[in-house]
């Protein structure tokens, strides 16, 4: 029988209508009275919270105060985006990018690129034209296998500072780019210890930092902007850190965040001569986190602190008269994104648990305008609340996270998903910033209670606390976990049959300890590029990790010794795979550079070799992080999927946007 195109339209539509009407009702007992009771919040579709073509994100003003460029979407496809100021001339350059910023002239835009997961950050410089539109983009390092971030670019000029691994892939050098010619000059080279180069705001070299197992220094030279005669200034042990934020271009003084002889970073005002410190701002419970520093005078203008709700301490004024409004008198995380040069033109960003809005403030008394938000911001009304909470672990240290809630449900006896950071030197905060798609809200859309921990080890909360997880992987980092699910039951909120954890990278590590180490806790755990082998791990770590390698050892092992090794391996869940109870849903992306695609494949090999439930799911064209929409519709779809199966919460079922997935 011969069909005909036009006949298979309707029954396309019908199976499309059949597919997407196989949602999976809730199981739970608490959420299907919840359901009876008309509790539950309406069940948002998976494509909203991942494909959403009305979000929007990282605008950005020209340094004339005159254009916009934000990243969007053009139709179905990712784009740049760019506009006049008061006119209608708004148009789209198709390319998916990472992040954007103006050059010094205001005549191009830098944009950054990894289309394929690999880690090899492309920088593009395209012009824009305001009769012609965009010219064509030209790579600023097109080598194979070269990875680089823009560190300045230098206002009123064509010329930008970028880093990048071009002559040797385990380091970084600084390099001069002329936009205008092409040209491009190496600033300094690399001896093979350098971690950060410092240049001012004109473009000068100014300073270099090095490190070993010891901690480290800093180094200027003998004259400004020449690679020779590098002469040691300050030094730090390796438990503290300083990160320079901003360096004087007279060369005597920069403002940095130290924690140099203290538990929490500071903002301070550091001699370069002497050493000597003088703190400008700092909190008692957390570090300070980020600095808003004024493109003309060098000097800091705000800055940001997340003890539980975010907190910005303003250092203007003027600023906080323009900026304040913006919260509404609730917490939000404030942020100013990019500002013109004469740092009356704006771009902020208001970050709440529920998403991000974008603002331009052009001028002192001009009312700001919303320019745009992010897909979760438009789903907002229908989002729960994510609250901070704290708890004593074990061994009676303080561990803070968040917890968020289905709206509308009855915090009593719920199925609960144990969302575990990356890392693990990083952090969970309450705000929802940039493009994040918000895990959390959409477990919490399907009934779960969600749990986030920044357990010991985590950044943020002062070198004493990271210090904490020296040797402690597999133990009491994952013991802060558990003791974060027994808080959770003993509070009456979690059912505790019925807990998953899911975690990415380090997180999707503890995810798998959970189904191996602690198999009684866990009703079912999801791993997504997760570490099995941790010998493994740095072994095969991509080159550029060489100079982070020492602070791994520190804390993990050196698989180079064997009583080392030995110990390594008796924390890697790969080995323990026997122990695994509960089902266990495993994804990762083909081209993870940091954590193989093998450490998936042997974890899933030795969990079928030992007769266990698993699910094994791949990401064509990523890496360690989803980056295409497609990829991340499918990992929300999994993971929706396989917790309804283990833990009794709603899946919407089949999303028709899978139909066109494929082209993308």
């Amino acid at each position: 029988m011969h069909i005909t195109p036009r006949a298979w339209l309707p029954l396309l539509a019908a199976g499309t209508l059949w597919l997407a009407g196989c949602g999976t009702p809730p199981r739970h007992p608490a959420l299907q009275e919840a359901q009876q009771k008309a509790q539950l919040p309406p069940l948002i579709p998976v494509r909203d919270f991942v494909a959403n073509t009305e979000g929007s994100g990282n605008y950005r003003i020209s340094p004339d105060g005159r254009r916009l460029a934000w990243l969007g979407t053009s139709g179905l496809w990712p784009a740049v985006w760019v506009k006049t100021l008061g006119r209608d001339d708004a148009r789209a350059l198709r390319v998916r990018a990472g992040g954007l910023a103006w050059s010094g002239d205001g005549r191009r835009l830098l944009l950054s690129m990894d289309p394929d997961g690999s880690e090899n950050t492309r920088w593009l410089a395209v012009t824009v034209d305001q009769a012609e539109g965009f010219g064509p983009p030209v790579s600023l390092f097109p080598e194979a296998d070269t990875r680089a971030s823009l560190q300045r670019t230098i206002r009123g000029t064509a010329r930008v500072v970028l880093q990048a691994n071009l002559h040797n892939k385990k380091v970084f050098e600084p390099f001069l780019v002329d936009l205008d010619s092409g040209r491009r000059t190496r600033m300094a080279a690399n001896p093979g210890t350098v971690t950060n180069w410092l240049v001012d705001r004109t473009g000068t070299l100014r300073g270099r930092v090095q490190g070993d197992d010891a901690g480290a220094w800093l180094q200027l030279p003998a004259t400004p902007g020449q690679d020779e005669g590098w002469h040691t200034t300050v030094r730090w042990g390796r438990e503290e850190s300083l990160y320079v934020v901003e360096i004087d271009p007279k060369g005597s003084m920069a403002w940095a965040l130290s924690a140099r002889g203290r538990d929490k970073s500071a903002l301070v005002r550091l001699d370069l001569a002497t050493g000597q410190e003088t703190v400008v701002e700092s909190n008692a419970e957390v570090d300070i986190s980020r600095v808003l520093m004024s493109r003309s005078s060098g000097r800091p203008l705000m800055v940001h602190a997340e003890p539980g709700y975010p907190v910005q301490k303003y250092l203007d004024a003027a600023l906080q008269a323009r900026l304040e409004p913006l919260g509404e008198g609730r917490p939000a995380a404030i942020h100013v994104n990019s500002l013109d040069d004469a740092e009356q033109a704006m771009t902020v960003s208001v970050g709440t648990d529920r998403g991000t809005r974008f603002y331009l403030v052009n001028g002192p008394d001009a009312a700001p305008e919303l320019l745009g938000q992010t897909s979760l911001n438009l789903l907002a009304d229908a989002l729960g609340e994510k609250r901070p909470v704290r708890f004593q672990a074990r061994d009676g240290l303080t561990i803070h996270g968040y917890l968020t809630l289905p709206p509308g449900v009855p915090a009593r006896g719920l199925p609960m998903v144990l969302l575990v950071h990356g890392g693990p030197w990083a952090r969970d905060g309450w705000s929802v910033g940039g493009n994040s798609r918000g895990l959390q809200q959409f477990l919490a859309n399907r009934g779960y209670a969600v749990l986030q921990l920044n357990y010991r080890g985590s950044t943020g909360y002062g070198r004493a606390f990271m210090a904490k997880a020296v040797g402690e992987f597999a133990g009491r980092m994952h013991d802060d976990l558990v003791d974060g699910v027994r808080w959770a039951v003993q509070q009456g909120v979690a059912d505790p049959a019925r807990v998953a954890v899911w975690g990415a990278s380090y997180g999707g590590y503890a995810a798998l300890l959970g189904a191996t180490l602690t198999p009684e806790v866990f009703a079912c755990a999801v791993d997504v590029v997760g570490v099995s082998d941790l010998a493994r791990l740095l072994e095969t770590a991509p080159p550029y990790w060489a100079l982070g390698l020492p602070w791994w050892k520190r804390y993990v092992g050196d698989p180079a010794d064997p009583v080392q090794r030995k110990a390594m391996d008796a924390r890697s869940p790969v080995y323990m795979a026997a122990n695994a109870r509960a089902p266990i849903l495993v994804m990762h992306g083909v081209n993870d550079v940091r954590v193989k695609l093998e450490q998936s494949q042997r974890m899933v090999q030795a969990l079928r070799e030992h007769g266990k439930t698993v699910r094994f799911v791949t990401f064509g064209g990523d890496g360690h992080g989803n980056y295409k929409w497609n990829n991340n519709l499918k990992m929300y779809r999994e993971t929706e999927d396989f917790l309804a199966g283990c833990l009794g919460g709603r899946s919407a079922g089949f999303d028709y946007y899978q139909l066109g997935a494929w082209a993308f």
